[in-house]
């Protein structure tokens, strides 16, 4: 808890985007493709991202802490992948 953690994301693909989304809160710092989207919450540092869109074959990271203990799930932001259990969990502990 309040730890800065960096998610490494692919979208293996082979033919559809990915939006990677942790539910429960925004990513200060996005990196894709070479280059930072957002760093360190922006100009202002406050900003955030809630997630991280690539297309196939594409790569990137993501930085967030989780200021609460709980259990965080995330997804590819495709809710019927979703519905079909397309879903992981991002366990805090106090």
């Amino acid at each position: 808890m309040g730890e800065r953690i960096r998610f490494w994301v692919l979208d293996a693909g082979p033919n559809l985007a990915s939006s990677f989304h942790v539910v429960g809160g925004r990513f200060d710092t996005v990196y894709a493709e070479g280059d930072y989207l957002l760093r360190d919450g922006g100009s202002t540092g406050t900003g955030g991202s809630q997630t991280l869109g690539l297309a196939p074959a594409q790569g990137g990271f993501v930085e967030r802490s989780f200021p609460e203990a709980g259990t965080y799930p995330f997804v590819t932001h495709a809710m019927t992948d979703a519905e079909r259990g397309a879903v992981g969990h991002i366990v805090v502990g106090p």
